[in-house]
């Protein structure tokens, strides 16, 4: 089964309708979320939606308004394995909340790798070593799965990544650029997972859209790499999905 590791069903205009089309499609979503307040909303939507997995998300650009919300994110971390979307964003917009981001980011890791087999899709703009240091220092890579969404970090910080088994989820965006394409060509095969962002990079309005989207991405990925990769992408997907 094709999985979009990377999917924001809460801000989609038609969710309730995609989550009834996807109880009856042959893909799976994670949909990560935004803040711990639409958390438990969405999780009773999707409570009969056997190809949907909620995650607990707290974006970092929404630090510095919402910091507080910390305290109501960690008590419901027990209610899902899915952690994302966090992470930390250093782009010039954000760095005005970089501690704040840091100590959020370090307290979710830390209970994660306490509670253990969590999934975490990690955002990392202009940060990535910074994330690295967080899961590298906490022990995480060693207890969940640290999935990089839409990785843009340097070579040596991807390089870093690889060694410490992090997956990488690749959107359609990524195959637009070179740095984008340098990554998907340098992702070991057992590290490849499919995103889309929605409804960021573009949006869908039916399963049948989104399916498409996620064969066309194998596609893609594998004309790139110069090897067919749906069955790598299918293994990857089932480690972070049962």
């Amino acid at each position: 089964m094709l999985i979009d590791t990377h999917f924001h069903l809460d801000l989609m205009e038609n969710m309730q309708s995609l989550i009834h089309e996807l109880s009856f499609s042959d893909i799976g979503i994670i949909a990560v979320g935004t803040t711990p307040k639409a958390f438990e909303r969405e999780l009773k939507f999707c409570s009969d939606a056997k190809n949907i997995r909620v995650g607990l998300g707290f974006h970092p650009q929404l630090i510095m308004e919402r910091s507080h919300e910390i305290v109501e994110f960690l008590s419901l971390m027990s209610k899902t394995r899915y952690i994302g979307e966090i992470g930390l964003d250093f782009n010039s917009s954000y760095m005005s909340s970089k501690n704040e981001q840091i100590k959020c980011f370090r307290a979710i890791v830390n209970a994660c790798v306490e509670q253990g087999d969590k999934v975490l899709s990690i955002h990392s703009v202009k940060a990535a070593g910074a994330v690295l240091d967080v899961l590298e220092t906490t022990g995480a890579f060693h207890t969940c799965k640290c999935i990089f969404h839409w990785f843009t970090g340097t070579v040596s910080e991807r390089k870093r990544a690889i060694e410490n088994g992090a997956l990488f989820s690749i959107n359609h965006k990524m195959l637009r650029t070179k740095s984008g394409q340098d990554t998907i060509r340098s992702i070991p095969e057992e590290s490849l997972l499919l995103e889309t962002d929605a409804p960021f990079t573009m949006k869908y309005t039916t399963a049948e859209e989104l399916k498409n989207e996620l064969t066309y991405l194998v596609k893609a990925i594998s004309d790139l790499r110069g090897k067919d990769i749906i069955d790598a992408v299918e293994r990857n997907s089932e480690l972070v999905w049962f």
